[in-house]
């Protein structure tokens, strides 16, 4: 996903601050890279919740996205994979 989308979805779901202290780190590591769906970010920003107070370092912050994106593509695939029968 290009960054100057990433950038608006941090902004709309109040997290400007947050893509400002790891914009670089996020096109660096391309995180977001692989992204198609918008939504994926919108939901795993509100899903979290990231307070300013609390120290959040890049490698936590990546950590919590990849859990979750896995869990997303865990739960389609077996829903994909689910029998008919059970």
């Amino acid at each position: 996903m290009e960054l100057n989308l990433v950038k608006q979805i941090f902004e709309d779901t109040g997290f400007h601050s947050l893509y400002d202290k790891f914009s670089y780190q996020i096109y660096v590591t391309g995180l977001f890279d692989l992204v198609d769906q918008q939504s994926i970010i919108e939901e795993f920003l509100d899903s979290y919740d990231f307070n300013e107070n609390h120290t959040l370092l890049f490698d936590d912050f990546s950590y919590f996205f990849r859990s979750f994106q896995y869990s997303l593509q865990k739960a389609e695939y077996c829903s994909i994979l689910q029998p008919e029968w059970d």
